[in-house]
């Protein structure tokens, strides 16, 4: 099988890591696809920001996990049971699950298609993340993470304009179990017009 589609078929979201850290040749390759995700236009417009920081990350991922503001799961709507999140178990303290590496995506605020172009970038750093054994799951709540008096400090010594906002999060890290297997496909979800 191609490996790209392979990599399609065989990668889930992870949401409990080892704290190892990601080699940096390793997470180098993983960024570089990140730059070479379509974008509208060619623009190029998001802004990938690396963070490993533990203390920070830990920080920002409290915040993340706040802003979610306890939706809890149901017995018959949930997220994972294989890999339970923030919506599944309220013991889990960090929106980001504690991965070593928090990735978010940043995108001008005024662009139509940032968010698509962010989540192309996203797409393109889980699968390569995967072809390399590392584990990923994209994080939502971004924007509200990044309003809080701590994102909006660490914008700024970053470097990232007011008229950057952050769109997503990408965790990466080596996951501390079994990877999920896939569910089966549902049925009926493609439809040919002819």
């Amino acid at each position: 099988m191609n490996e790209i589609i392979r990599c399609m078929l065989e990668r889930r979201s992870i949401r409990k890591y080892k704290p190892e850290q990601i080699p940096d040749e390793e997470l180098n390759a993983v960024l570089e696809a990140g730059l070479y995700a379509p974008s509208a236009g060619g623009r190029q417009s998001p802004l990938i920001v690396v963070c490993q920081n533990a203390e920070t990350n830990a920080a920002l991922g409290k915040i993340n996990k706040a802003a979610f503001r306890g939706r809890m799961s149901t017995g018959n709507v949930y997220v994972s049971k294989d890999q339970p999140s923030i919506a599944d178990d309220a013991g889990i303290a960090s929106g980001f699950y504690g991965a070593p590496t928090v990735i978010t995506l940043f995108a001008p605020g005024n662009f139509l298609y940032s968010e698509a172009d962010c989540c192309m970038a996203a797409q393109n750093i889980m699968l390569a993340a995967h072809s390399l054994r590392i584990g990923s799951c994209m994080i939502a709540r971004a924007r509200d993470t990044f309003s809080s008096e701590l994102g909006r400090q660490l914008m700024e010594e970053w470097g990232i304009g007011k008229e950057t906002e952050a769109k997503f999060h990408v965790v990466l890290g080596y996951a501390d179990g079994v990877r999920p297997s896939p569910k089966p496909r549902k049925e009926g979800r493609i439809k040919r017009v002819l």
